[in-house]
Order: C-alpha cells, then sequence, then structure tokens
C-alpha cells in the first residue's frame, strides 16, 4: 500500500502536476484575452526566459550560426535566436486557444497553396508521409488538413499525469486529428497508410545514437530515419511541408511535391540517402524563414561522423512534440 504523501515525494510527480495546472491556467487567460495581447504577453516572458535560459540559449545561438552561416555577426544570430523564441511562444499561445477556435477561424487563419500536391500523391493509393519541422504551427497545418476532409494521423508521446495527455489529446482530436499514442503506433501507422491516410511527423530533433547522420545546412546532425524508413516499406509518399506565421499573424501553408526516390536495394544506403533527399528540401524551408524555426536542442554535431556511424533503429522513433517540456524541440 502507498504511504500517505508518497504520490508527492517524487519531483518528476511534483512537475506533472505543474505542467498540467499551469496548462490548463493559461489556456483559459489566453482564451479570454484578446490575441494581439496575449503575444505582447508572452512575447515579454519569452525576453525573460531568453535571459535565464542559458543553456538553451547557447544551442539557439550555434544553431542559428549554422542556419546563417560564417559570414554571419554575433549581433544578427542573437536577433534570430531571440525571433525564432518569441514566435514559439506564439505557437503555445495558438495550442492553448484551440478549445475555443472554431473551423471558420482556422480556414480564416491558414492560407494553403499546393493542395494538387497532396491530391496527386494520394492517387497513388500507398498513403502519405507528410513531413515537417519544428516551425511555424504545425497544429494549424495539421487541422486545415482534417477540415478539408483530409484523414491525418499524428504519433505523440502519452504524458503523466493523465489529466495532462487527455488535455493535449483533446485538444488536437476536436481539431480533426487522429492521435497515435507512440507505444502504440507500429501497427497503427501501417494501417493508416494502407488505407490511403495521412501521417505527419515532424523529423529535426537531433538523435544521439539511432537515427541516421545527414548533411543539414553547412555541418552534420543525426536525425530520424522514420520517414524514409515507412517509404521504403509501404511505398507511401513523402511531401515535405511547412506551416508559415505571417507579419499579420496568419498563417501560409507550403506543400512541396512529393520526393521521388528510387531504391537501389541497399537497404542502408537508401534510408541514408532518402533521409538526406527530405532534409534537402527542408534546408530550404528553413533558410528562407529561420525565424520560424523551433530548435533549443544542440542541432550539429561537434565533430564529422566516422564512416558506417549511422545505426539501426525502430521504425517509430520519432514522436511530434507535445506540451511535455521534455519532449519538445
Amino acid at each position: 500500500m502507498t504511504k500517505p504523501g508518497a504520490w508527492w515525494s517524487s519531483s518528476s510527480q511534483r512537475r506533472q502536476v505543474i505542467v498540467y495546472a499551469l496548462a490548463r491556467l493559461l489556456s483559459l487567460v489566453f482564451q479570454y484575452l484578446p490575441l494581439q495581447v496575449s503575444y505582447r504577453l508572452v512575447t515579454w516572458l519569452a525576453d525573460l526566459v531568453y535571459l535565464t535560459w542559458t543553456q538553451k540559449k547557447r544551442n539557439m545561438w550555434d544553431n542559428m550560426a549554422h542556419v546563417l552561416g560564417p559570414g554571419a555577426s554575433w549581433k544578427q544570430v542573437n536577433r534570430l535566436a531571440k525571433q525564432s523564441l518569441h514566435n514559439y511562444f506564439k505557437y503555445l499561445v495558438d495550442f492553448l486557444r484551440f478549445p475555443v477556435l472554431t473551423q471558420e477561424e482556422i480556414q480564416r487563419l491558414v492560407k494553403i497553396t499546393g493542395w494538387e500536391n497532396f491530391d496527386k500523391a494520394l492517387e497513388a493509393g500507398r498513403g502519405i508521409i507528410f513531413i515537417s519541422l519544428h516551425m511555424g504551427n504545425w497544429d494549424f497545418a495539421a487541422a486545415a488538413m482534417a477540415l478539408r476532409n483530409y484523414k491525418m494521423n499524428v504519433v505523440v508521446d502519452s504524458l503523466k499525469p493523465p489529466k495532462l495527455d487527455a488535455f493535449v489529446v483533446g485538444a488536437r482530436t476536436r481539431m480533426g486529428m487522429k492521435v497515435i499514442p507512440l507505444e502504440k503506433a507500429a501497427r497503427q501507422v501501417f494501417q493508416a497508410l494502407r488505407q490511403n491516410e495521412a501521417l505527419a511527423l515532424l523529423i529535426d530533433r537531433p538523435l544521439t545514437e539511432s537515427g541516421v547522420i545527414v548533411r543539414f545546412f553547412n555541418g552534420f546532425t543525426r536525425v530520424p530515419s522514420v520517414a524514409a524508413r515507412l517509404a521504403l516499406r509501404t511505398g507511401a509518399r513523402v511531401i515535405p511541408a511547412g506551416l508559415i506565421r505571417l507579419p499579420d499573424n496568419s498563417f501560409q501553408a507550403i506543400v512541396g511535391q512529393h520526393i521521388h526516390f528510387q531504391p537501389t536495394g541497399d537497404l542502408k544506403g537508401d534510408i541514408q540517402a532518402f533521409t538526406q533527399r527530405i532534409m534537402n528540401f527542408l534546408e530550404e524551408i528553413v533558410r528562407q524563414h529561420p525565424d520560424q524555426w523551433y530548435m533549443f536542442r544542440r542541432m550539429w554535431l561537434p565533430t564529422p561522423p566516422a564512416e558506417g556511424a549511422d545505426e539501426e533503429e525502430p521504425v517509430m522513433e520519432a514522436p511530434l512534440p507535445t506540451l511535455s517540456p521534455d519532449t519538445g524541440p
């Protein structure tokens, strides 16, 4: 029998309760505050976090220095890192306002180009793997697809406590997404693709051991290879995309053509080459909108990789981010 008070003895459990309470409180605040007031409030909060978030700030500096290239000044790198954090906090406002958003508001906020690429990919009948990065507003992108009657599946970590998980899953489900828990992903992901549905994945979370090493901007990084593995195994079409915040806080969706790839029969080589091709497309989106990319982990490897450094990994190792502080960008 659990001793009285033992539940509170775990610092991890206390953090879970605090995160849940904070999420519910902020959701109520942002639902009733005017949107522009909420954005100004969190921009101020982001500046405060930026001053105190020492290690994450160093990571952002390193990442933005790679994006801007060797000719960038520290002032440019610092400005871009701060703008990225501003936009990420605005994303959190948008997410916490999901319970009060209407379908009409989503349709008004999201401008879409390239849907013909999506429809053409569906004609193959093998399903679609929708690939993006931690940028813009990925939840609005999935919601916009659901409102056009596309079946959108997202893979997420299950959160603790269960109340926080129900809150986050409920917000996404209300916008028309089918949420797949990571622990059940293998079966449901293949089922979704067999039914010619869409699967959304963010693949820019840097890994330390598993994954595949690719060149990204002017360096090397190790990223999940789940998209390439699934596509090679199922024949699903891979489509790169992004949803970019515009100056008026509406969004522009960019839907690329599906990435053509001809397998050679060398599975390990094909996975690496396919993932590299995916990252090449996504690199261009970051290059055009660097302040929209949210990556607070150090993205690039400190030294060039040794030959044959890639490791085997399970098919599903890259969940979409949630509000959990341990699974975000």
